[in-house]
């Protein structure tokens, strides 16, 4: 049996919805941010609408750099994460009518799997549109789909659809798209790695297959590189399921960019506490995750059996050591992510 992907992306969805409730706004350019509460121009933009992305307002930038840019001209707005989660509610509850396979990547994603619903690819591109004006005739949200024969083709293809879109290749076409596709363009292949394998010399998916392996997977990791080639072979195939949560944690913002430790262990110490209350058992990984002064993020992580809760200070003490060592920048926020979580044995591995 043939397979059928659909891919729903709402379109810059915090900011489309204060759109939707006030229609006022919807031809000015606006930015939903999220507040430090260091002061009022402390904290980042979460997503900003195309008016404000096209005079140079983007998601992760520090909200004085887009107060500068924005100003007289934008609208800004504190994050709503309740009242999204309502309109998300809403618009997954659409997305799953039509199918029993679906996997919710985010707030404002979803993959379905219809191939028991559509007997051709022409029925998956009506089913396509039929999801994609029921969401806006019900919740008048607009969103974005790709349609593939995989997860990742249909998610890029999404993201070329933007905004308010609708894309697909099937499965007679899936060679030649794949002859054009950059490695950047990749879900899960970030800047700084596409960089490293544009550098040495991979910069379209198809490069995987004549590149050595040996040396991919030096740079990459073997998951990563096993990705890459399946879907540069066109041989991935992971199915649409149900995503169960892994990894439990909690970032803090200091109260001023720095490196001094004395200043940031404070903020560890509450993040481990919050992390270790959420998790639903004990960690065999323990990473300590930074935010930097310019919101990148950097990270460092420790494996061990089970970590309890008793030693994650002075392991998370040395990750965050390691961290200032290979890197000169300020650290903005500062939190622990618990991961490889296994069921607790006795109430003693807590402490």
């Amino acid at each position: 049996m043939n397979t059928f992907i659909i891919f729903i992306d709402f379109d810059y969805f915090f900011a489309q919805v204060e759109e939707i409730l006030r229609p006022d706004i919807r031809d000015k350019p606006v930015v939903v941010c999220v507040y430090s509460g260091r002061n009022e121009q402390s904290g980042a933009v979460a997503t900003s609408n195309y008016l404000a992305r096209s005079i140079g307002i983007k998601s992760g930038m520090p909200l004085s750099q887009a107060l500068n840019i924005g100003k007289d001209k934008a609208i800004f707005l504190p994050i709503r994460k309740d009242l999204y989660k309502q309109y998300s509610d809403k618009v997954m509850k659409i997305i799953s009518s039509y199918s029993d396979k679906i996997e919710i990547a985010s707030i404002d994603e979803a993959y379905i799997d219809v191939s028991e619903r559509c007997n051709n690819f022409d029925d998956a591109i009506k089913l396509g549109y039929e999801i994609k004006n029921r969401i806006y005739n019900e919740v008048s949200l607009k969103v974005s789909i790709g349609i593939s024969i995989n997860k990742v083709i249909a998610k890029i293809l999404g993201d070329m659809a933007k905004p308010n879109g609708l894309k697909y290749i099937d499965e007679n076409n899936i060679n030649d798209f794949l002859s054009d596709l950059k490695v950047r363009q990749i879900p899960g292949i970030g800047k700084v790695l596409s960089k490293k394998l544009e550098d040495t010399g991979v910069t379209y998916i198809n490069d995987i297959k004549k590149y050595d392996r040996d040396r991919l997977i030096s740079i990459l990791g073997n998951a990563k590189y096993s990705y890459l080639y399946d879907i540069a072979n066109n041989s991935y195939n992971k199915p649409v399921e149900e995503r169960v949560k892994k990894n439990f944690g909690r970032y803090m913002t200091l109260i001023e960019n720095t490196r001094d430790q004395e200043k940031i262990i404070p903020y560890l110490i509450k993040s481990i506490e919050s992390s270790y209350e959420k998790a639903p058992g004990i960690p065999a990984e323990l990473s300590v995750v930074a935010i930097m002064e310019d919101l990148d993020i950097i990270s460092r992580s420790f494996t061990g059996k089970r970590i309890k809760k008793d030693d994650a200070l002075s392991i998370s003490k040395n990750l965050l050591k390691k961290i200032l060592d290979d890197d000169s920048r300020n650290i903005r926020r500062i939190g622990v992510r618990l991961s490889k979580i296994t069921t607790t044995e006795s109430l003693d591995d807590f402490f």
